[in-house]
Formats: structure tokens, C-alpha cells, sequence
């Protein structure tokens, strides 16, 4: 239903001066607007990772078209990942600054962490790849022990140049983030009914600000990369590290220095895995050493940062159950909305707080770790790892119950009391989710009429 544009009393015939623009707007005006800033929030936020050598910008365009796709669905997904790169970021400026390295900047480790820095192979084969990236960790471990000099030709005017930033768009989006926000939030208080499209917008935009904090040191859309040469042969540097470094790789040959898989990375290669299986996207072929960092690697966050993810998550999941009282075509609905809103929050609360509990125990471990590889050394701590004996058959099944990957890494493997309460969490989360964004069309079908009420001043701002 719409309001009346124009008085009906208007005199059709002969010249008028000024007309005061009408206050309505109309489903299709809503639909646009919120769908225009749900698109600018996503597209704005998501900085993908360099691709491989070969590559160029169809490879930048595939990767931010998937990344908006996982961002549309769960955008606390994307946060996740931006908070992750963010801890590493602030992790490897501290380490470089404790070698005597304070030119490295939040901007360096990240273009490091996203692919930007190549290790040549000099030796390689003809059907071999010429180089692998290097994280920001492996990047300092090689400076540290004199395997490469600090790369001092990695400035920030060099990062800089290669960064395909969209500052026009970016001020498009922040624009219209303030123009929505403020009408939506003044709705209310003029008495004007709110629809539910809206509310999922604002909850997108919690999302995309905080992504575009945590990712405003990380370039954009970088074509290609920096390379840079190894002073020692590589097999020689691998010797010297022992046992830990002599194993397969699952990405580069300086796994050993920096892989470290926790809850998240391990639950998201679990279900894509598991999706990958069922056919329903696609299995790319991979060759190693790997040539680009995916997009989707989720970097283990400081431990206070975990508190930081559920309270923007919390945040995100509340805005939906602030629309507890909005009005829905039927009581089915209204009861669904609510039941889905307030069922997402303590998933978000439960799941949350239990992975962080897991997470607590890994920190702590690793803190003892970390103690023993002081006293021992860590290449002999790590060049001595306990023989394990052969499993059995139940034994085997279960692994295969953890572990979706085509090889059965042992990194990847997700605890079994980690996959009963998450995997059954992340099905109904699904399905509230689908309802949300479901209900959020079908309900234009019923709306008050003071709905299609637009707020007078906000008209007078720039926006979409």
C-alpha cells in the first residue's frame, strides 16, 4: 500500500509555482535503497588477497564476487577473517620492531600477509612455479636468521602505488551509511513504521563498519606482487631447521614458521570441504608450492580480540531483535521473525562463548609450548615429535568424521565435541538467517501505511 502522492484538491489545469516535493515513497524507493546500501557496505569492505603471478583482475574480480557472496550471507563471517589479518598485522609490526625493523608498518604486514611479497625458487624446474608467497611471520623469521636482507625497497609509496583503492566509492558508501542510518533511527521517533529490509540494513552496516576498521591498513585490489631472492638455497635452510621443517607442506615450504590452524580455519575448511563433496561448489585443482594466499584465510586473533568478534557479532544479531515489535502481515510471521531474531542471538551467545572456551585451553597450551621450545630449543622440541601407533578401524572412522580434507591433514582435523555442538548450531543458524532475509521481501505484501512515510529533512541530504 502506498500514500497519496499528490493532494487530491490539486488544480490540474493551467501554471503553478514552487511545489514542495512529495513526502512518500514507495516499495520500489525502500527495496533501492536498502538494497544499494547493503551492496556498498559488502563491496566497500572486502579487501581480497594478491592473486598468482599468472593472474590478474579477473582472479581480484572472482574472489571479492565470492567474498560479497559469503558477506550477504554472514557478513560476522568477513568481520572474522578482517579481525584475524588485523591481530597478525599488529603481531608482526611488534616482532619486526623487536629486530630493530621500526619501518615496518600495519601496511607492510599486511601487504605481506595477502600475498604481496614472492620468495624466488631459483632452481626450479621448467614445469615448476619460480616462487611462493611469503607471510609477514615468514618474512621476519628469514630476515631474522640473515636468510634475506630487510626488503627496505618495500616502502609504503610502493604499496601505495599498487593499491586500486576506490576512494570515490568509499565516500559514496559513507554517505549513504550516515544518510540511512540517521532516517531509519529517526523513524521511530516520528512515529513512522519501520520495515524489516531496513533493520537487516542497519545490522549490515554494524557488520562493513567495523570490517572497514579492521582492513583500513590493508590495500585493495593489488594486481601483482613484489619478489624478492633468498641468499641460501632453500633445501639448506629447510635442513637446518630439522625434522619440522623436512615433512610435506601443505602450502608453502615455510609452513613450519607460521602455520597454525585454530577453531575457525579449521570448521571453514570442514564444511567447504564438506560442500566440495556434495558438489555444490566448485573443487579447484591445487599445486604446490601454493601461488597466492586464499582470500578466505582466517588468521588466529589475539585472545582479547575474541571477545571483541562476539561483541560486534552480539551487536549485529541484536539489531534483528530490536524489530521484536515492528508489524508483520500475519501472526505466523511475527512469531517466526522473533523466533528466528532471538533464536540467532544465542546461537551467536552460545556458539560463540563455547568456541571461545576452546580457544582459552589452545592459548593456554600454546603458552606452554612456547616455555618448553625456550628451554629445549624449538628445532629440537619440534625434531622430536612422539611416535603415535597406528589406529584402528574405529579409530579411522572417526578421523574421517573430523576431517574432510582430501588428504587427511592432521591440521585440519576439528574436535569432535567441537563438531556436535557447532555443526547443529550452524544448520538452525542457517535457516533463521534464510527466514530473515526471506521474510524481509515478503513482507511488502502487508506494510502500514506509515511506512511509505519519508522523513522531511532527510530528504535534503545527499544520498541514494
Amino acid at each position: 500500500m502506498n500514500c497519496s502522492a499528490y493532494n487530491n484538491n490539486v488544480n490540474l489545469t493551467g501554471t503553478r509555482g514552487w511545489v514542495r516535493q512529495s513526502n512518500d515513497r514507495g516499495s520500489l524507493d525502500i527495496i533501492i535503497s536498502c538494497g544499494v546500501t547493503v551492496f556498498l557496505c559488502i563491496w566497500t569492505s572486502v579487501c581480497v588477497n594478491v592473486p598468482a603471478p599468472s593472474r590478474g583482475v579477473w582472479d581480484i574480480f572472482r574472489d571479492r564476487w565470492h567474498m560479497f557472496c559469503l558477506g550477504l550471507l554472514g557478513p560476522e563471517f568477513i568481520l572474522l577473517n578482517a579481525l584475524g589479518q588485523f591481530c597478525s598485522a599488529k603481531a608482526s609490526v611488534r616482532a619486526f620492531a623487536a629486530t630493530d625493523h621500526s619501518g615496518w608498518t600495519m601496511k607492510h604486514a599486511f601487504f605481506a600477509d595477502m600475498g604481496g611479497v614472492h620468495l624466488r625458487l631459483p632452481n626450479a624446474l621448467l614445469d615448476e612455479p619460480k616462487s611462493f608467497p611469503i607471510n609477514a611471520k615468514q618474512l621476519h623469521f628469514l630476515v631474522a636468521n640473515g636468510h634475506i636482507p630487510f626488503p627496505s625497497n618495500i616502502t609504503q609509496d610502493t604499496i601505495r602505488d599498487k593499491n586500486k583503492s576506490d576512494g570515490l566509492a568509499r565516500f559514496i558508501c559513507s554517505i549513504q551509511i550516515f544518510w540511512f542510518t540517521l532516517s531509519t533511527a529517526s523513524r521511530p521517533i516520528k512515529g513512522y513504521a519501520t520495515t524489516s529490509l531496513e533493520l537487516t540494513t542497519i545490522a549490515y552496516i554494524v557488520c562493513a563498519l567495523a570490517t572497514m576498521f579492521f582492513w583500513r591498513h590493508k590495500p585493495m585490489d593489488v594486481q601483482d606482487a613484489i619478489f624478492l631472492d633468498c641468499q641460501r638455497e632453500l633445501d639448506q635452510l629447510l635442513d637446518e631447521q630439522g625434522r619440522s621443517a623436512a615433512g610435506p607442506y601443505h602450502f608453502t615450504p615455510l609452513d613450519f614458521v607460521s602455520r597454525e590452524e585454530w577453531i575457525a580455519s579449521r570448521l571453514w575448511v570442514y564444511n567447504v570441504n564438506l560442500l566440495r563433496r556434495m558438489r555444490i561448489i566448485h573443487t579447484y585443482r591445487k599445486t604446490l608450492p601454493i601461488q597466492h594466499f586464499s582470500s578466505f584465510n582466517f588468521l588466529i586473533p589475539e585472545r582479547s580480540m575474541l571477545f571483541v568478534a562476539l561483541a560486534i557479532s552480539l551487536a549485529y544479531a541484536s539489531v534483528f531483535v530490536a524489530g521484536w515489535s515492528i508489524h508483520f502481515p500475519t501472526r505466523l510471521e511475527m512469531i517466526l521473525w522473533r523466533t528466528c531474531s532471538l533464536g540467532s542471538m544465542m546461537i551467536v551467545a552460545i556458539g560463540g562463548v563455547f568456541e571461545i572456551s576452546l580457544m582459552i585451553k589452545h592459548y593456554s597450551k600454546t603458552t606452554q609450548g612456547d616455555n618448553v621450545e625456550l628451554t629445549l630449543g624449538p628445532h629440537l622440541v619440534r625434531s622430536h615429535p612422539l611416535i603415535k601407533p597406528a589406529p584402528t578401524r574405529m579409530q579411522a572412522a572417526m578421523q574421517h568424521v573430523k576431517n574432510k580434507t582430501p588428504n587427511l591433514d592432521p591440521e585440519y582435523e576439528v574436535p569432535f565435541r567441537s563438531l556436535i555442538v557447532t555443526l547443529p548450531l550452524c544448520a538452525l543458524y542457517t535457516i533463521f538467517r534464510f527466514f530473515i532475509l526471506l521474510e524481509d521481501f515478503i513482507s511488502f505484501r502487508g506494510l502500514p501505511a506509515t511506512a511509505f512515510m519519508a522523513i522531511d529533512w532527510a530528504t535534503y541530504l545527499p544520498h541514494i
